[in-house]
């Protein structure tokens, strides 16, 4: 890529603040530096903080300066987090920064606001702020919050009127190894019942409520054969009081550690009790019912949204006296099959894992290329089609997942289909679909994702159909539209299709190459 961005993540790990605003810094630069641009770090010398781990990634990190003396006052609500007042934050992060001034500085860090934003910010620079608490005001000209249930109308007033909201878990900021097993989870997730259980409270987990959960399922009402996995990271203060606790569990429990192949692990489980952190994003888009343990006050809206939408339960807090009661609630409900396989479909209705590339693209320059499509596209296709139906109002035409799933699988290997995903970046944004009808002639068929339409890249997979129609020595291309897809016909009419006639319902229209071999 010529003229790479420049991308600097401001952002801390510590005991108190956890571990999960580096991680999801961590997986929007590797999507950003694999589309071409130049990541980098500044973090402080807190206590737990990941400046190694950010270096074993490859990203080239600044430490600020361990803090001294008492923790700053607000505000904002959790300025305290930073260990040092934001002028001082600001001056270092700058200093930081100066050699090379950054194209885009993202901050994910709930200690700073306006203030701090506008003092790091230097001429050229362009600020995308990653928030969850809509409790502060921001200068900036991207913000981001992931969380099921917030809208852009929650953060009125507190960014500039040109600022561009990112809202919702189809920004989440999941590592690429998710959606890359939410195909096959889904698949394998139906018609199980609970058989493995799955604890994670967090990296850190600085209130231990590992143990609290472990003591409550010593007589919970859970189904004989069962395992459970408790996975921890090595920083976790009560990591060796759960180890004991582990061993003397009425079923099977492992106690995984530092793990890095958490997609799988997910993916083999039937439910989680976890924490309301960026986790739940990652469940989602697995497919994975959860019972949601609120360990701060931040997470309590994810928990009660998350229920809300039939995608987990939701016993309160961790700390409240009837919490094992309310866990136990929630694990009666969840012994029922039924009740599981309703509570996968909801969670991944909510999340698809693409998140990241799609924060990644606004943070890059314009551009498409195109790959071959795999198995693993086979639920994002699906999730396409259904939108575009649900736009048409052609709901008679949903097709089930497992269906669609098992003709998915044979097309990507069939010889006379072409399947090609559209990317920009790392953001797959639609597919192209070319299907041998005789020896010099194919139908085209397109789709765009949702968030992606209206943006003019209709024309480009058509401009892709016409390469590999001539490539592969099609001498005439055809295509069926919806009569209400306005804004397909259009694309169409441009690229030189013309309209013969309605065939079933559908419009029908085909296009010559007149140079093709």
């Amino acid at each position: 890529m010529t003229n790479s961005p420049r991308i600097a993540f401001r952002t801390d790990a510590s005991i108190e603040i956890g571990t999960g605003h580096v991680m999801r810094c961590l997986t929007l630069a590797r999507a950003a530096r694999d589309a071409g641009a130049a990541c980098r770090f500044v973090t402080r010398a807190l206590p737990g903080h990941m400046g190694g781990r950010i270096a074993d990634e490859g990203f080239e990190v600044t430490l600020l300066p361990a803090p001294g003396g008492a923790a700053p006052d607000g505000p904002p609500a959790h300025a305290h987090w930073a260990r040092v007042d934001w002028p001082r934050d600001a001056e270092e992060t700058r200093a930081a920064l100066a050699a090379a001034p950054p194209d885009w500085l993202v901050v994910d860090h709930y200690a700073f606001d306006a203030r701090w934003q506008r003092a790091v910010r230097t001429v050229g620079t362009k600020l995308m702020v990653i928030d969850d608490l809509a409790d502060r005001r921001h200068e900036c000209e991207v913000l981001l919050d992931q969380n099921l249930g917030h809208e852009a109308g929650d953060y009125d007033g507190l960014v500039p009127d040109r600022c561009l909201r990112l809202t919702g878990p189809q920004y989440a900021l999941l590592r690429p190894e998710f959606a890359a097993a939410r195909a096959k989870a889904l698949m394998d997730r139906a018609g199980r019942g609970l058989r493995h259980l799955l604890v994670t409270m967090g990296g850190v987990d600085r209130v231990d409520a590992t143990s609290a959960v472990l003591t409550a399922l010593r007589d919970a009402p859970l189904p004989e054969g069962l395992r459970i996995t408790v996975i921890m990271g090595s920083n976790a203060p009560a990591l060796d009081r759960v180890r004991t606790l582990a061993q003397e569990m009425p079923w099977p429990t492992e106690v995984a550690v530092d793990v890095t192949d958490m997609a799988a692990r997910m993916a083999a489980v039937d439910l989680a009790i976890s924490a309301g952190g960026g986790t739940t994003w990652e469940r989602c888009c697995l497919g994975l019912p959860s019972v949601i343990v609120e360990t701060a006050g931040n997470q309590a809206g994810i928990a009660r949204t998350m229920a809300a939408a039939g995608a987990a339960f939701d016993p309160g807090p961790v700390q409240a006296p009837d919490f094992a009661r309310a866990l136990h609630a929630a694990l009666r409900e969840a012994g029922d099959p039924a009740r599981l396989r309703a509570m996968s479909e909801r969670a991944a209705a909510i999340c698809d894992g693409d998140g990241r590339a799609r924060a990644a693209a606004r943070l890059l320059p314009p551009g498409v290329n195109f790959r071959n499509a795999t198995c693993n596209d086979s639920r994002r296709v699906w999730d396409w089609r259904n939108a575009t139906d649900k736009a048409l109002r052609m709901a008679s035409e949903d097709t089930p997942y497992d269906q669609h799933d098992k003709w998915f699988r044979r097309a990507v290997n069939d010889p006379d289909r072409i399947i090609r995903i559209a990317m920009r970046g790392d953001l797959p944004c639609g597919y192209l679909r070319l299907d041998r009808t005789s020896r010099s002639c194919a139908r085209v068929s397109v789709c765009l994702s949702p968030e992606t339409r209206g943006l003019g890249l209709g024309r480009w997979l058509l401009e892709e159909a016409d390469r590999l129609g001539r490539h592969h020595g099609f001498a005439r291309l055809t295509a069926e539209i919806h009569p209400q897809n306005i804004a397909s016909r259009r694309v169409f009419a441009r690229a030189g299709y013309e309209q013969d006639s309605i065939v079933n319902g559908f419009l029908t229209c085909h296009r010559t190459l007149e140079d093709a071999p």
